[in-house]
């Protein structure tokens, strides 16, 4: 049973590597299909580890010295990206949150990297001496866009996203490599990708960094459905009257209760950027828990207070952007990962993504699901225990289910040794369900 379920994890890892098409060439799609594998059976993305775990019947540096040859290939990552997005184009719908944010890709003791800037670390602590900011630490910026699905719209539309978040869109950037003209302009470009893909579909959530005038323009312009929290320097126009944004949302009567310990107002108002006039509606929030204010400018005028609660409840949703991080960053450690080439760290990225769409295609499959949770061994596996975000388990199961192969992959094998293997088949593959599978098996390892 356990042979059965690796050979149909590492075919899901095998298809992922199929829908790449002519894309890549045969030597790419076979470094992907061994690099993909060597990431979910250490959940590293350090390639000594790698190496050694394909155990390729050589020693582990000439392996080691392939994969740092094969990093060079950067248009994989523009590869993985192409294909998360046909993935989620099929999830994506009219109340699925799209969730836009940036992130830092942190080398604290890496000198040397090409193209390195410096960024701020969102999961360093706050230094109070330096004005209630982070300090700035060597790295890269990341930009993601991540989708999520609430259980009553997939039980609707019969999504296979179970109300998880899934990502849509990975990339990375620096200020220093050539080219580069602003964050904002990496921003449009995420936004133009996605909805070329997906269109008018979801709410658009960002955070306070996204009140850029180009950015909601961006918004505007393209008759999207947005949520942006706004910063109290901005000014807006109520009845004809110029008025600063945070007086306007103090003012505001919040008389819709929002939950036992929030409550909400919103207000007719309209936005002028570059000399046009878009209507919008500001929305003013206050908790006990929080002294401020918070501030969002939504699309079009809304008097629904039942639209308005959706898109509040989707902004909150925002976080699984950084659940998203998290899990690249902990799952796949790719912030541990030694390579100083700047194309080899996006290439790491790409590999990383298209690892995440085999868990992901492994989390639709319910039977091969719940085999790898139960590989996964947790102490907590009742139903109630289970998180949301699942791919924790899930990729821990795929570890332990690769963990036990003396050989991952047979395609690396000389033919003479290949054609010595046809007698011993039936002892050491005894989970082919049929001959004619035997020539697959010896080509891909599956």
């Amino acid at each position: 049973m356990v042979s059965q379920n690796l050979q149909k994890v590492k075919k899901e890892i095998a298809r992922i590597v199929q829908q790449a098409g002519k894309s890549l060439s045969v030597p790419e799609r076979k470094f992907v299909l061994e690099m993909m594998t060597g990431m979910l059976a250490t959940g590293q993305t350090n390639l000594t580890r790698i190496a050694a775990v394909l155990k390729e019947g050589i020693t582990v540096k000439n392996t080691l010295k392939r994969l740092q040859r094969m990093l060079g290939h950067e248009r994989i990552l523009e590869v993985a990206n192409r294909l998360s997005l046909q993935a989620a184009s099929g999830k994506v719908m009219d109340e699925t949150v799209l969730a836009l944010d940036d992130g830092d890709l942190v080398h604290q003791y890496g000198r040397v990297f090409e193209n390195q800037a410096y960024v701020r670390d969102g999961s360093a602590p706050v230094c109070v001496q330096c004005t209630g900011r982070k300090d700035l630490k060597p790295g890269y910026y990341l930009n993601q866009v991540s989708g999520y699905n609430h259980l009553s719209a997939c039980v609707h539309a019969q999504a296979e996203s179970s109300g998880e978040t899934f990502p849509i869109l990975f990339d990375m950037f620096s200020m220093k490599e050539s080219g580069f003209l602003s964050k904002t302009n990496e921003a449009l470009e995420m936004i133009k990708r996605v909805t070329a893909q997906v269109g008018c579909k979801g709410l658009w959530v960002a955070d306070r960094e996204y009140d850029n005038g180009r950015v909601l323009e961006c918004f505007l312009q393209s008759a999207l459905t947005f949520m942006v929290r706004m910063k109290e320097v901005r000014d807006i126009w109520v009845n004809g009257q110029k008025r600063n944004i945070r007086e306007v949302a103090g003012g505001v009567n919040r008389r819709v209760k929002f939950s036992s310990y929030a409550r909400f107002g919103a207000v007719k108002c309209t936005l002028w950027l570059r000399g046009r006039e878009y209507p919008v509606t500001l929305v003013s929030y206050k908790d006990r828990r929080n002294k401020d204010i918070v501030i969002w400018v939504t699309s079009g005028w809304v008097k629904s207070t039942i639209e308005l609660k959706r898109r509040i409840r989707g902004y909150f949703k925002r976080w699984g952007v950084e659940e998203c991080y998290r899990f690249e960053k902990q799952g796949f450690g790719i912030e541990k990962a030694t390579v100083r080439r700047y194309g080899s760290i996006k290439t790491l990225l790409g590999l990383s993504l298209l690892s995440w769409l085999a868990l992901i295609r492994i989390n639709e499959n319910p039977g091969l699901k719940a085999e790898v949770q139960k590989a996964a061994r947790m102490e907590k596996n009742k139903k109630k225990h289970q998180p949301k975000f699942v791919y924790y388990r899930l990729l821990q199961g795929v570890k332990n289910l690769l963990a036990g192969v003396k050989r991952m992959f047979l395609f690396r094998w000389k033919q003479r040794a290949r054609k010595a293997l046809l007698k011993t088949i039936p002892p050491m593959l005894p989970f082919l369900i049929n001959p004619t599978a035997l020539a697959y098996e010896l080509e891909y390892g599956l």
